[in-house]
């Protein structure tokens, strides 16, 4: 079989659930939960004008790694 008879195969397959409607309605976070994100929110090093340069860092090299591994795996 190839990748395009792969695909195909996938799709039918997947058709069915595609088709299914779920229901969705409002998240209900409890108490604790939004208690937890308030405290992860006030933490210092998330406040407005905090050092943020490891975010930039971490997807730098984040790319970087990817980008070695596409090299070493071209498919």
């Amino acid at each position: 079989m190839d990748e395009d008879e792969d695909y195909e195969e996938l799709v039918r397959i997947l058709a069915p659930f595609r088709a299914m409607h779920i229901e969705t309605g409002p998240v209900v976070l409890s108490d604790e939960y939004v208690k937890m994100i308030e405290e992860v929110e006030a933490a210092p090093e998330n406040q407005s004008g905090a050092d943020k340069t490891w975010i930039e860092e971490s997807e730098r090299e984040f790319l970087e790694y990817f980008a070695r591994v596409r090299e070493d795996n071209p498919d």
